[in-house]
C-alpha cells in the first residue's frame, strides 16, 4: 500500500473537529420541557448528560467520512502481491549476428525466464527463441529511440546489447524508461570497413574520419559498396518558390562537386528524397524527408526526417545564409543509404551519459481503489445523515 499524494494525509487532523463538537454538545446537555414535569421530584428533574450509544455511532460515521475523504485525496494505491514480486526486465538487441552469438547464453537464459527480448528493428520485433533471432542478419537500429519508446514505463531493469562501435548509437541522446545496463561486445566488422561509393562522374568517394566525403583511388575492377554511376536520384519538392530555388541550387552544387544526378519529379511515390512544408498523410521509411517551417512535428521522431524550424529562405535560415544546406543534405542522404564514417571503439565511460531516464511525472500511475473508497464514502454519508436526522442532531 502506498500513496501517490501523501501530503494530503495531513488533513487527517480534521478528525478532531467532529470529536470536539460531539463532546461539547454532550457536556452541555439539553432541557426538554413537558406537561407533567412539575410533578417530578428534584432528583428526577436532573438533566441527563453524556452521549448515548446512538450519538457515538454518529460520531464514528463522521470520523469515517473524513478518513475516507482524505484517503481519496491522498490517492491510495494498493500494490498486489503478484505485482510487487514480479520483476519486469527487458533485453534490447542491436548490432549483428556476431554480437548476438557472443551473448547467446545470456539471451537464452532471458528467454527461459520469460523476460522480454526485443530486436531493435524498424519496427521492433519481439524474440521468442534463438532460432527466430538468428533468422536476421542484423538489427536496423537507426531508430533505436522508437524501440525504447515502445517499452513499458514501469520496467525494473533494461539490458541493452551494443557492438563496440561508435556507429552503434547514432543519436546523441536517448530517452529510456530506466537507465540501461549496457553490454558491449566486439566492434562490428562490416561497419569497420571504409565504405566506397561511385557516382556518375566515374569517381570513387569515401567518408574520412571527420565524416567528410573525399575522392579516393581504388584498384581497377574493385566493386564499390554503393554504385550510383547509373542511378538517378528522384527528388520531390513541395515547397514555396522562395524555398524551392535554394533547394534546387543546393542539389546542383552537390551534383557539380560529387557527380550525383538528381531529377525533380512530381510523383511522390517514386521520389527518394522529399522536401515539403506541407503535411504528408503517410510517410515511407525508405524515403528521406526534409520538412521546413516545423511542419515535421506532426510526425513521430525518426532518423529519416530532418526538421527545420524555419522556412528555407535567405532571410529566415542560417543554413542558407552560411551556404551549409548542400553539406547537410549530402550528409543526411549518405546516412540514409547506410554510408557512415569508419567506426571507432566506444568510450565506455561516456556511453551511459547518452541515456536520459524519462521523468517520473510522465509516468501516470492511477490509484486503483478509488472506486471502492467513493462507494464506501457515499454509503457512510447516507447512513450518517439518516441517523442524525432520526436523532435530531
Amino acid at each position: 500500500m502506498s500513496f501517490l499524494n501523501p501530503i494530503a494525509l495531513w488533513a487527517l487532523l480534521g478528525i478532531c473537529i467532529p470529536v470536539l463538537i460531539h463532546l461539547w454538545n454532550g457536556k452541555q446537555g439539553k432541557t426538554i420541557a413537558w406537561a407533567a414535569m412539575g410533578f417530578l421530584d428534584e432528583v428526577e428533574k436532573r438533566v441527563s448528560k453524556g452521549l448515548k450509544f446512538e450519538n457515538w455511532l454518529v460520531l464514528l460515521l463522521r470520523v469515517l467520512i473524513i478518513l475516507f475523504f482524505v484517503l481519496l485525496l491522498s490517492q491510495l494505491f494498493w500494490l498486489g502481491k503478484s505485482e510487487a514480486s514480479e520483476k519486469r526486465i527487458a533485453h534490447v538487441l542491436t548490432g549483428e549476428k556476431v554480437l548476438w552469438e557472443e551473448y547467446r547464453f545470456e539471451i537464452q537464459q532471458a528467454l527461459d525466464r520469460g523476460e522480454l527480448v526485443v530486436l531493435a528493428n524498424e519496427p521492433s520485433i519481439d524474440i521468442y527463441s534463438l532460432e527466430e533471432l538468428f533468422e536476421f542478419e542484423m538489427a536496423s537500429n537507426s531508430d533505436l529511440q522508437s524501440t525504447l519508446d515502445g517499452l513499458a514505463d514501469n520496467l525494473d531493469s533494461l539490458i541493452l546489447y551494443v557492438p563496440n562501435s561508435n556507429l552503434a548509437l547514432l543519436n546523441d541522446y536517448y530517452s529510456s524508461p530506466v537507465l540501461p545496463n549496457i553490454q558491449v561486445g566486439e566492434a562490428s566488422e562490416s561497419k569497420s570497413k571504409r565504405q566506397k561509393i561511385k557516382t556518375q562522374s566515374n569517381r570513387f568517394f569515401a567518408l574520412n574520419e571527420a565524416g567528410v566525403l573525399d575522392s579516393i583511388n581504388i584498384e581497377e575492377g574493385l566493386i564499390p559498396e554503393f554504385d550510383y554511376s547509373q542511378n538517378i536520384i528522384d527528388v520531390n519538392i513541395q515547397c514555396a518558390e522562395t524555398e524551392k530555388q535554394f533547394i534546387e541550387a543546393s542539389l546542383a552544387s552537390i551534383s557539380e562537386i560529387y557527380g550525383f544526378e538528381f531529377r525533380e519529379t512530381k510523383n511522390l511515390d517514386s521520389a527518394e528524397i522529399v522536401f515539403s512544408n506541407q503535411v504528408i498523410n503517410e510517410l515511407d521509411h525508405k524515403k528521406l524527408y526534409f520538412f521546413s517551417n516545423s511542419i515535421g512535428y506532426h510526425y513521430p521522431e525518426s532518423k529519416n526526417q530532418i526538421i527545420f524550424t524555419r522556412p528555407l529562405t535567405f532571410d529566415q535560415s542560417e543554413l542558407i545564409r552560411n551556404g551549409q544546406l548542400p553539406e547537410l543534405i549530402l550528409e543526411k542522404f549518405l546516412g540514409h543509404i547506410g554510408i557512415y564514417p569508419k567506426s571507432r571503439a566506444l568510450e565506455i565511460n561516456q556511453l551511459k551519459n547518452r541515456f536520459l531516464v524519462k521523468s517520473q511525472s510522465s509516468k501516470v500511475q492511477k490509484a486503483n481503489i478509488n472506486e471502492w473508497l467513493v462507494a464506501l464514502l457515499l454509503g457512510i454519508m447516507f447512513l450518517e445523515r439518516y441517523l442524525a436526522f432520526k436523532q435530531g442532531i
